[in-house]
């Protein structure tokens, strides 16, 4: 079940409803309230009890209240169409017509000091800046907010995003799963790349639809296709279905044949979320994965799995594939591994 979003308070509405906003300035100095933004406050309670995605989007919420003309890109607008973004963005990324106002400012969201602690409360929690970018965009409307177009949205970020990432999300705007919103096809990002003037941004959207697979079900799967490639693992067959003597028993999430190993990725919500449960508890899915496990390796399978934490760290899954006795193809690419 989702909380409820953040509550902002305009400080122009609440003059207009009764005449002045001390009072606001008053609760703020108080120690009531945190100033999301120069005129919007929230909660201080509230903003300190939830998640940090909840403050991201509070203050894109407290940017836009106050910037109305104001056209949100890159990481902000790819969370606003709803796609898998890779970690909190540090900043609200915004359009600018002016070359001379582009470039990073950090965050203004503050509280009032305890005069007995001296501390805000806010020591330990982030908040985000604004990054504002010039470069065309083709804006338009989502949810309320101004935003670039879904098909300029994920090109910015498949460019600019390391490779497990971008595959991630190409997974997930190309995938018959998108239930929210509008998705593309393979040849809308085709025609858009073919409109980049860089050929190496050209070539990166090329190797991302080349990885792309639109049965993909799980952010953490199409991050582990993406790695197992920059690792230089052979491609495995996705999706595959295996029966025994009592019937089927899985679609498994990767499957090497030529070295008979089964790789499955496992995020918390498969034994944590209602939906994915589908009524059993978190300990009889558990068993059932067991068994499934036990039946797939009485066929002579290795079953390797692994957690987010081999998807944002590429010596772990290294590590786990070596030792169910897979070998690279080739070497990994020079320099850093892409990370989270």
């Amino acid at each position: 079940m989702q909380s409820e979003p953040l509550v902002l308070i305009l400080a122009s509405r609440r003059r207009v409803l009764t005449g002045s906003s001390r009072s606001l300035s008053r609760a703020y100095a108080n120690g009531e309230l945190v100033r999301v933004r120069a005129g919007v406050y929230c909660s201080k309670p509230a903003w300190l009890a939830v998640k940090a995605w909840k403050r991201y989007s509070a203050t894109v919420a407290a940017v836009a209240a106050m910037e109305p003309a104001a056209g949100f890109c890159y990481l902000t607008a790819l969370r606003l169409w709803r796609l898998p973004c890779p970690g909190v963005p540090d900043h609200v990324h915004m359009i600018t017509s002016s070359p001379h106002k582009a470039g990073k400012l950090p965050s203004t969201t503050r509280a009032a000091k305890d005069p007995k602690t001296g501390f805000t409360g806010l020591e330990d929690v982030r908040g985000y800046g604004v990054a504002r970018h010039h470069w065309e965009a083709n804006i338009v409307q989502v949810r309320g907010f101004a935003v670039t177009s879904l098909v300029q949205t994920v090109m910015d970020c498949l460019v600019r995003l390391e490779l497990p990432e971008a595959v991630a999300i190409a997974d997930n705007v190309l995938g018959r799963r998108r239930i929210e919103g509008e998705s593309l096809t393979r040849v809308d990002l085709e025609q858009a790349s073919a409109g980049l003037a860089s050929a190496a941004k050209r070539r990166r959207i090329l190797e991302v639809l080349s990885l792309a697979d639109e049965a993909a079900e799980s952010v953490g799967e199409s991050r582990s296709r993406a790695l197992i490639h920059v690792l230089g693992y052979p491609p495995p067959v996705p999706q595959h279905s295996f029966y025994d003597h009592e019937g089927f028993i899985a679609r498994t999430d990767f499957f090497w044949p030529e070295y008979g190993v089964v790789g499955e990725f496992d995020g918390d919500a498969k034994y944590l979320d209602d939906e994915l449960l589908g009524g059993r508890s978190t300990r009889e899915a558990i068993l059932a994965e067991k068994k499934r496990e036990d039946r797939l390796r009485a066929l002579g399978y290795t079953v390797v799995r692994w957690d987010w934490k081999a998807v944002t760290d590429p010596e772990v899954l290294r590590r786990k594939l070596e030792g169910a006795g897979l070998s690279r193809r080739k070497s990994p690419p020079r320099g850093p591994l892409p990370l989270a």
